[in-house]
């Protein structure tokens, strides 16, 4: 095992940077709208119809989540190239999220709207007094259909072809990445041997054939038939060996993200270790996982090499959990001042 120590010029981050600023990336999965509802405390209002206290919002906004951050990361970091292939619902949340893909850059031709009963992805999240309340979902009985399945493979297919990396993004159970679709993700794997897949699947990581895995220490402990509590922290030499065997059954690199104890590259010549990145202050960890995979499909696709990938997926994940109450995004400027800040 080797632990990198980052350098503090920065060099290393504008190398890496560059590698990501020639990718073409595909991004298909579960995309997700994400809204924040600050709710006032003050409950004197009854409803006239119910007769029970009124919750009013006092501010909301809405932003980019799962697979939809992955893009908006992507296009932060300065990707040559980015392609969105899902679906979302004929609904305001679907329009919504469209067009603020369309407003970042993202090219949005293979989002489809093609079945009726589909329901965009929203994760509502309520805050009172700056504490997040009960999270309310939309979307989470969507089963996509035959037809779905056929014309987002038809049109993933196509994208891939015209791409450096394709990112694999499997968020919530009754999503787009169902068995059979996994079935086809996997063949266009073995089709496009030359392409680089990047696979962050949060319930089926097993499933997939041919790509690069992307994980937390509890998926990889659940991928390798450990039995584990969510609450319960991975000691950093089990995480350590989950990678190198996770690596061993695929045989290709594997990154297992550790939250603020940094994260583990495994090839098969051997497992880095980035250690965590001091951060003062409050911080909010949704959405950085969505920041490692971007960067680490940025500087793959680029023509990066792993361990360097995982660098800066370090380091663009210490920039976005400081952003509160939003899946925020790294900028190249962001991470440079970063890597070259000695005190950090």
């Amino acid at each position: 095992m080797q632990a990198y120590n980052t350098t503090t010029d920065g060099h290393w981050a504008r190398r890496a940077l560059d590698f990501a600023g020639r990718a073409r990336v595909t991004v298909f999965g579960d995309f997700a709208l994400d809204a924040y509802w600050a709710v006032d405390p003050d409950e004197s209002e009854l409803s006239v119809e119910t007769s029970l206290p009124v919750r009013r919002v006092r501010k909301q906004h809405y932003g980019l989540g799962g697979a939809g951050n992955v893009v908006a990361n992507l296009l932060a970091l300065g990707v040559a190239e980015v392609r969105a292939v899902g679906m979302v619902g004929d609904d305001l949340f679907g329009r919504e999220l469209l067009a603020r893909l369309a407003d970042i850059g993202a090219d949005i031709t293979d989002m489809l709207t093609c079945q009726e009963d589909w329901q965009s992805q929203v994760f509502a999240k309520p805050h009172l007094d700056d504490r997040e309340q009960n999270r309310v979902d939309f979307g989470g009985f969507n089963v996509p259909s035959l037809e779905s399945i056929e014309a987002l493979a038809g049109a993933l297919d196509a994208a891939a072809g015209r791409s450096d990396a394709i990112v694999l993004n499997q968020q919530v159970p009754a999503g787009v990445s169902t068995e059979a679709m996994i079935g086809q993700l996997n063949a266009m794997a073995a089709r496009y041997a030359d392409k680089v897949f990047v696979i962050d699947s949060r319930h089926r990581p097993g499933a997939y054939r041919g790509g690069v895995l992307k994980m937390n220490s509890h998926e990889a402990a659940c991928l390798a038939g450990e039995d584990v509590d969510l609450s319960t922290a991975i000691p950093a030499d089990q995480a350590v060996e989950l990678a190198r065997g996770a690596c061993e059954r695929t045989g290709r690199p594997v990154f297992v993200t550790r939250g603020a104890d940094g994260l583990i590259v495994a090839e098969t010549s051997g497992v880095h270790v980035e250690a965590g990145i001091r951060s003062e202050g409050p911080i909010d960890p949704v959405g950085a996982g969505d920041t490692v995979t971007a960067a680490l499909a940025a500087v793959l696709g680029g023509g990066g090499r792993p361990v360097l990938a995982g660098r800066l997926a370090n380091l663009a994940a210490c920039v976005t959990v400081r952003k509160l109450r939003m899946t925020g995004t790294a900028s190249p400027a962001e991470i440079l001042a970063l890597a070259s800040n000695p005190g950090r």
